[in-house]
């Protein structure tokens, strides 16, 4: 919406005319005050050249009244970017993944509790993830067209983000549309059973086929150690906030491989963090378990200020 300023009438010499047009002024330059200001108050953050924290337009802001109309709103967002990841959005839908109580905000843009004091992440989170998580996942392919692509879900709730990475690397026959994305498996992971149990219930609702093919396989693990048996993993996601970075995690990352994890206290400032595995002096799971944690294999970026619950540790 343009605004016009009619500056003509500002003109004349009487002291009132003078005082009506300056308050006018005024008003609108408030205005314009307030809508420039307007998607920091509604915004989530994202990082600059300069590693802080800014205004990230619309998040929050991308609720719809089914799953197309919300990943529709979330790609005119500019938070979906990528056709791969949209169509893995497109193929799972958020409802069959929220409490049945919850069913009618399934496709509000917000996190929803699932029991256990936990919840599903809001639909723009799990979207800025995939993006993140979407170039590993590629260059793998790339450079080997017939290695297995795994992934680790850490903390896998309600299993929702679970059958999105399946969808993404599901049978190359089974997907609706040809992506460079080689085939994988993705393993769900988390410390309360019932959530487990819950995850599987979900899937078979409507994406049953991920399991059926072995694509995707739910199974109770504490976060913190992740699943050694599987690794070195392209990408590991961490749905729950750790208060410090989960090194036994980090040396389940191959080799080029980048994992997002929320860290911070619980209650606290938290950010969302891009753990890019750079090198391979140290342990690499799977692989060499010989030369223990080296700092120097990872770089670290700041995404997102963020607000999880906590990664629960087993006693």
């Amino acid at each position: 919406t343009s605004m016009h300023l009619n500056l003509s009438s500002c003109n004349s010499n009487e002291t009132m005319q003078y005082h009506h047009c300056f308050l006018r002024l005024n008003k609108v330059l408030l205005l314009l005050i307030l809508f420039s200001a307007l998607p920091s108050i509604t915004s989530a953050y994202s990082n600059n050249n300069n590693n802080e924290p800014k205004p990230l337009m619309r998040a929050w802001m991308c609720s719809g009244k089914t799953q197309r109309d919300m990943v529709a709103k979330l790609a005119q967002a500019g938070i979906v970017k990528s056709a791969i990841n949209k169509e893995a959005l497109l193929r799972v839908d958020r409802k069959n993944y929220v409490l049945g109580s919850q069913r009618d905000s399934a496709h509000q843009d917000s996190p929803l509790p699932i029991g256990f004091g936990q919840t599903i992440s809001a639909p723009h989170m799990h979207a800025h993830v995939l993006e993140d998580l979407l170039p590993p996942l590629l260059t793998a392919s790339k450079e080997r067209p017939d290695k297995l692509l795994k992934i680790l879900d850490v903390g896998c709730g309600s299993g929702y983000l679970t059958a999105v990475f399946g969808r993404m690397v599901e049978s190359k026959e089974n997907r609706r549309k040809t992506t460079p994305l080689n085939e994988g498996k993705v393993f769900g992971i988390d410390v309360v059973p019932e959530l487990v149990q819950m995850s599987k219930n979900n899937v078979m609702k409507e994406d049953g086929d991920l399991i059926d093919s072995g694509t995707v396989d739910f199974m109770l693990r504490d976060g913190w150690k992740g699943y050694p048996e599987a690794a070195p993993y392209q990408c590991i996601h961490v749905g729950a906030a750790a208060a410090t970075f989960p090194k036994q995690l980090m040396l389940q990352l191959a080799p080029g491989g980048v994992m997002v994890v929320p860290v911070g206290p619980d209650g606290g400032t938290q950010y969302l963090y891009r753990v890019e595995r750079v090198g391979n002096r140290g342990d690499v799971v799977g692989i060499d378990e010989s030369k223990g944690f080296q700092e120097d294999d990872y770089k670290l970026y700041r995404v997102l200020g963020v607000r999880y619950v906590p990664l629960v540790q087993k006693n």
